[in-house]
């Protein structure tokens, strides 16, 4: 399962299609603020101009824009520790793997070399007002993956 929601990231943010809702204002690196995501009750500072749309799988949101490539936030159906996460990733043979503990949850950064090039993988897990959710993202570009890493950090309720 997490194969295939990393894989319909990847794509999607190669892609940068399938979006239903524009989010007014925004361009360049800054947050032109608090970019809500209705289906789950929640905000997220994502810099640039960024389309929101739904999740391919599960519930939550796909968002994409030039700083952010495509990022997923979804409600995390499954429980999951950073010491799990840590061991999904083995499977992709990870280099520059960070891992670090939140308030309220943790986050995991990696990347490999595969057939395409280089990868770079995000996984943040935050627990808010009693729901535990998932912000991810899987792409080539390096900036974009630490864009989405900061943009995940300040999910809230909202």
């Amino acid at each position: 399962m997490i194969r295939a929601s990393i894989l319909f990231i990847a794509l999607a943010s190669l892609a940068a299609t399938g979006c239903s809702k524009k989010k007014e204002g925004g361009g360049g690196s800054e947050s032109a603020g608090p970019t809500k995501l209705p289906k789950l009750g929640l905000v997220i500072n994502v810099p640039g101009e960024v389309e929101v749309g739904d999740a391919v799988m599960g519930t939550g949101h796909m968002l994409t824009g030039a700083e952010v490539g495509a990022m997923s936030v979804e409600v995390a159906e499954k429980p999951q520790t950073l010491e799990e996460a840590k061991s999904d990733a083995d499977m992709y043979s990870p280099k520059n793997v960070k891992a670090d503990k939140l308030a309220d949850g943790w986050s995991l950064t990696f990347d490999n070399t595969g057939g395409a090039g280089a990868n770079y993988f995000v996984e943040v897990r935050r627990e808010i007002d009693g729901k535990a959710y998932k912000c991810t993202t899987t792409q080539g570009d390096k900036d974009r993956a630490a864009a989405v890493l900061a943009a995940c950090k300040t999910l809230k309720k909202g």
